[in-house]
């Protein structure tokens, strides 16, 4: 009796990885990364965090910090870097500064934005506690932060503060008023709640009321240093 040949199973087809595919795969990878690395920089600093601890909690290989990063100083700079973006975006103050608005509303949002983050309830946030470390402890992987983050902001801030005082955008008063307004919140973000308690008990931080004081305090200066200008300009 001939052999009845048993029949063949269809090949399955192999899904084909796209492009597509891989890129979102390495940009997950990459946020994993950063959110993980935040959290350990803010815990240990840069000096004592390893990249082998860091791709461990984040399950990658210790590979992808060199892809991704070109090692971990690429990876901390990428972390200061989000850690400022969500302090206050890019997009956040270009859109409070967009067109002629009032300088008063120009304060209130962006002080609002930062404060806000900077009150009790958001002092657990690696961002925040990463910012902290860095200005206190500063290293050179602060440049790309500086050059992506803090100076467009700075550059967005400028032109509303020059029309406040009626001068141009890159004269010097420009740039001492930013630093009295950018000031107090520096200050909130390197020290800790319990110290303001001991050297300013009845200082209160309830968010509103001290963004609302931030404001009042820097109109006031604003005004006194154009008054200052339009003098001299009259001599």
């Amino acid at each position: 009796m001939p052999k009845i040949p048993t029949p063949k199973r269809p090949r399955t087809a192999k899904r084909p990885v796209t492009k597509t595919a891989g890129r979102e795969d390495g940009a997950q990878t990459r946020r994993q990364l950063i959110e993980v690395a935040g959290r350990v920089f803010a815990e240990q600093g840069y000096v004592r965090a390893t990249s082998k601890e860091i791709c461990e909690i984040a399950g990658t290989n210790l590979a992808a910090v060199n892809y991704h990063f070109d090692g971990k100083d690429g990876l901390y700079a990428a972390v200061l870097e989000e850690a400022h973006a969500r302090l206050v975006s890019i997009e956040f103050v270009a859109t409070a500064t967009r067109g002629d608005p009032d300088i008063g509303d120009v304060l209130r949002t962006l002080l609002t934005r930062a404060v806000g983050h900077m009150t009790q309830q958001d002092r657990d946030t690696w961002a925040l506690r990463v910012l902290s470390r860095e200005i206190l402890a500063p290293t050179p992987l602060a440049n790309r932060m500086i050059a992506n983050q803090v100076l467009p902001k700075f550059k967005l801030m400028s032109g509303p503060v020059a029309r406040a005082l009626g001068v141009p955008a890159n004269h010097p008063s420009v740039n001492r008023c930013l630093v009295n307004i950018i000031g107090p919140c520096a200050f909130l973000l390197i020290t800790n709640p319990d110290w303001h308690k001991q050297v300013f008990p009845s200082l209160s931080l309830d968010a509103e009321a001290l963004v609302e004081h931030m404001v009042t305090f820097a109109l006031g200066g604003l005004q006194a240093v154009a008054d200052n200008l339009k003098r001299k300009k009259s001599k």
